[in-house]
């Protein structure tokens, strides 16, 4: 029998795979470029790991790998830690991403960091503070990939994808198919969450969710914060996956 808390990750990636229906390609390719660059890895960091989308793929594809699994959602936090109970290659932690030292106390030596949807949430000067960070923890030669909003920087190609995009959600959700701000509703409205929706609105309450930056403008970033080399390695629209090399 189906849990509640097994429901709400399995409508959880039902609604993301809606909002981005190439997300099984992202996060293949994603695994694909740390295995070719990197090898196998024995450490990873799921930053934003929501409910665990990332590291389940991860442990299923790299069975030996330890993974921290970070967030701040109070009730994605309950889901993943649900979903990894028992599991010693898992830890997941809370950490506010915004704070500058929201590094203290993880470990180091990571060989690879990796999160999808999340980083465009932050203001500039926060995510400089997380790209800084990411570096700090991956070791030499590691490797971060970001799977986000990296829309296209010529303009009318970029509105064009925007189009399309939202042709398509429209399309998609007139039939009544759950959408991501209505999985939220829907899960904070469970009584074992009574209370943690306005835990929630704090932490996010700094939270921009308007940066849409250029791939040029990520690469120039992940240079000037420790990183040897980065680009965009797959682009969907106005969507990219973006891998960078720890120097």
């Amino acid at each position: 029998m189906t849990t509640p808390r097994e429901e709400l990750r399995a409508s959880w990636e039902d609604q993301q795979s809606v909002h981005e229906p190439d997300r099984e390609l992202r996060f293949r390719l994603m695994l694909d470029y740390v295995g070719e660059l990197s090898g196998p890895p024995l450490k990873v960091l799921d930053l934003a790991c929501g409910p665990g989308s990332i590291t389940r793929r991860v442990l299923n594809r790299f069975p030996a790998a330890q993974v921290v699994a970070v967030d701040i959602d109070p009730l994605l936090l309950d889901l993943a830690r649900d979903a990894f109970a028992g599991d010693a290659r898992v830890e997941v932690v809370s950490r506010q991403l915004a704070d500058p030292d929201w590094t203290e106390g993880l470990p180091t030596g990571f060989d690879a960091v990796l999160t999808a949807t999340a980083m465009h949430w932050f203001p500039a000067d926060a995510l400089a503070g997380v790209y800084a960070g990411v570096a700090k923890l991956l070791r030499s030669g590691g490797i971060f990939a970001n799977a986000d909003h990296v829309p296209v920087a010529e303009p009318v190609l970029r509105a064009a994808a925007d189009r399309l995009h939202d042709q398509y959600l429209r399309s998609t959700f007139a039939s009544g198919v759950e959408n991501c701000d209505q999985w939220y509703e829907r899960a904070y409205a469970d009584p074992q969450y009574a209370g943690l929706w306005e835990e929630r609105q704090k932490a996010f309450g700094h939270w921009t969710g308007d940066l849409f930056e250029r791939e040029g403008w990520h690469v120039d970033l992940l240079r000037r914060n420790g990183f040897e080399r980065a680009g965009a390695v797959w682009r969907q629209g106005n969507d990219a996956l973006i891998v960078a090399v720890r120097a």
